[in-house]
């Protein structure tokens, strides 16, 4: 007996064989078994997705011996006779070699005649779309009314072709395409039922190859085959496909993500060995890349259908989000522009070169070690209002007096009491001359607070842990450490409350300044003591007790939950309205209907799990919410912060001095407040 390819050895005789397709086969099988059939069948898809062999197993359900229904014996001669394809009542007509309109009269001809041994007389018209116009209007009639015992079955692979009288008069099927993870595991059970030894990295190479269509995938394997003499291994699939290595692939993207630039080229050379097609070199890193910025976004949705689970996560964890999203801009215009480079490979190796030339540089680091002491006073910053009508030569930190053109002499002080170098002498010619228009500013109008700030110390930084804070939108449940006797308003401008004993000798050193023409030699200041701070923790979340858990609490129990990606749009929104037992019931806000999927379901579950240490049930319905969602908290946090910060700038003296003599005014769109 001749060989008999795959792709013929292996079509489907009934349903259940069939892969993939389900939404057709559920449809088409419950019409089977309920006789709610109707008289005209489109089949549509791209090719060797299964449209031919449908038809063919519909056609062997209509008239199988033992009855219609969608599990045909096979045993019977009409089964045996469709499988064989020479059964008298299935006329099958290819309409690409009959598209003249005389050919479809003379197959519409014997139309009114009974069957001759079916119970069906079946027309099974592949490639419909290449009929001419004249054929389908001599179509349409018999298509729209056809005799009791006559079936339609069409299948095309360009349904936009079809008029759409024909259209309307039939039940249409889309087929979809085949995923690699599908025709991977078909070829897995027909290899191992041919005794095929094979490499589960070839399969994935031919699954990627036959570009969704399963008829494609058997013929590449049947190639495989024998280029293989009888073994199937990645090299030579790789090799007769001419596809590159995709090993080669990753070294390029490896190299990328340790920036350095002759690795880069290295792995170049090692791919030039293959001689390949650097366009679709490119489009491989493309697709490596896309499946990165997967599994930064959502681990759980990277799939295997490279077989590469495990590496992509790995990349995953080594490049910035930002640096995957700036290489795979890149490559898609270095795709674009390649045709333009003088050398296929001059250009690939430019595109490399260009991710790594347009990384983003300055960004400063934030130092983790205290920076040294320096000897040289640090004047006060510009941007403080008060501090610029200070001379530099009044030290901020308050000295013990000492003569003029005299050295300082250290002088001791208590512990708590932050020692600072002294100011040198201040003559006449180096006091500050105000100019003759300008206006004359007193002591009253400068704000005590700004003057007692200049004579605090830097305070200590606050290296106490934050427990369970959560995002900038919860900010309200933490607390901020307080340094100060009295708390910063919430505008972000420290503003420390002074002793009442710090104020006249402050507005002693003012007063000296701006109504004395000479300016003292020195002007004896007392020490101020700053107020030791004292760490000051995060307010703690509450961990709601699994029996006393209700709607009251949710708030409280997403905060403690730590939901993070795409579930968290999807939870924040949710509104938890009642319990029973175990099962928690949820409903979401119809406004934000997109964000759900039902695999949500299952992670909240999960962990609701771990935060009860108990087995939770969800359940999740769309409709309206009738409570404050975490979602709507935080939005609610955000605009009580925000006024709260408005508030306190427009409160401000020195804002309030400001606005009263200068005319200044206040924009309210640039007030952020703090976190």
């Amino acid at each position: 007996m001749s060989y008999q390819v795959l792709a013929r050895k292996w079509r489907p005789r009934v349903f259940r064989e069939m892969v993939g397709q389900e939404h057709v086969l559920q449809a088409l099988i419950n019409a089977l078994d309920h006789n709610r059939l109707h008289h005209a069948y489109l089949f549509t898809g791209t090719r060797g997705v299964g449209k031919t062999t449908i038809a063919r197993i519909l056609a062997k359900c209509l008239n199988c011996e033992t009855g219609v229904s969608s599990e045909p014996c096979g045993q019977c001669s009409s089964c045996r006779e469709i499988a064989e394809g020479r059964f008298v009542d299935l006329i099958e007509v290819d309409a690409a070699s009959r598209t003249k309109v005389e050919d479809t009269r003379e197959l519409l001809e014997n139309v009114q005649y009974a069957p001759t041994r079916g119970r069906y007389k079946v027309y099974l018209i592949d490639e419909v779309h290449m009929l001419s116009n004249s054929s389908f209007n001599a179509l349409l009639k018999t298509l729209e009314e056809p005799p009791p015992h006559v079936k339609f079955l069409l299948a095309t692979t360009d349904p936009q072709k079809l008029p759409m009288t024909i259209l309307s008069r039939c039940l249409q099927f889309n087929l979809k395409n085949m995923n690699p993870e599908r025709i991977v595991q078909h070829l897995k059970f027909v290899l191992e039922q041919e005794l095929v030894p094979y490499e589960d990295s070839a399969l994935w190479h031919l699954g990627r190859a036959a570009d969704g269509s399963m008829r494609d995938a058997m013929s590449l394997t049947d190639q495989a085959i024998a280029y293989g003499s009888g073994k199937i291994t990645e090299s030579e699939v790789s090799a007769m496909l001419g596809t590159i290595d995709q090993t080669a692939v990753y070294d390029v993207v490896t190299a990328l993500a340790s920036y350095d630039g002759r690795a880069v080229l290295a792995a170049v050379e090692r791919m030039s060995e293959q001689a390949p097609d650097y366009a679709s070199a490119l489009a491989e890193m493309l697709a490596v890349l896309h499946r990165i910025a997967i599994a930064q976004a959502l681990p759980e949705a990277v799939d295997n259908s490279h077989g590469d689970r495990e590496r992509i996560l790995q990349l995953s964890q080594q490049l910035p989000a930002e640096d995957v999203q700036l290489f795979y801009q890149t490559a898609l215009l270095g795709r674009r522009d390649l045709p333009l480079a003088p050398d296929p490979r001059a250009g690939f190796e430019m595109v490399l070169l260009r991710m790594l030339a347009f990384k983003p540089q300055g960004v400063i680091d934030m130092p983790t070690q205290a920076l040294p002491q320096s000897s040289t006073p640090i004047k006060p910053a510009a941007a403080n209002p008060v501090a610029a009508t200070v001379p530099p030569q009044v030290s901020a930190v308050p000295t013990p007096p000492v003569q003029a053109q005299q050295p300082v002499q250290p002088v001791a002080q208590p512990a708590a009491v932050v020692q600072s170098p002294a100011a040198p002498a201040i003559n006449q010619a180096s006091a500050p001359v105000a100019p003759v228009n300008a206006p004359v500013v007193t002591p009253q109008q400068v704000a005590p607070q700004a003057v007692a700030q200049l004579a605090m110390p830097e305070p200590p930084p606050f290296y106490g842990p934050y427990d369970n804070v959560p995002d900038d939108e919860y900010a309200e449940y933490a607390q901020a450490p307080a340094y100060y006797e009295a708390p910063a308003p919430a505008s972000g401008v420290d503003e420390p409350k002074k002793s009442e004993a710090a104020q006249p000798p402050a507005a002693a050193i003012l007063d000296s300044v701006f109504n004395s023409s000479a300016v003292p030699a020195a002007v004896p200041v007392p020490v101020v003591k700053p107020v030791v701070p004292e760490p000051v923790r995060a307010k703690p979340l509450r961990k709601v007790p699994y029996e006393q858990a209700g709607p009251q609490d949710w708030t409280e129990i997403y905060l403690g939950l730590g939901v993070t990606g795409i579930l968290q749009s999807t939870v924040a929104n949710c509104q938890l309205i009642g319990r029973q037992g175990n099962a928690f019931q949820f409903v979401l806000d119809e406004k934000n209907s997109t964000l759900f999927d039902v695999s949500h379901e299952k992670r909240l579950a999960d962990l609701l799990t771990d935060y009860f240490t108990e087995a939770i049930r969800v359940s999740i319905q769309l409709g309206t919410v009738t409570a404050e969602t975490p979602a709507l908290m935080a939005i609610r946090l955000r605009e009580e912060r925000q006024l709260q910060a408005i508030d306190a700038i427009k409160n401000d003296p020195i804002v309030q001095q400001l606005i009263s003599q200068f005319g200044a005014t206040l924009r309210e769109d640039t007030i952020q407040p703090v976190n």
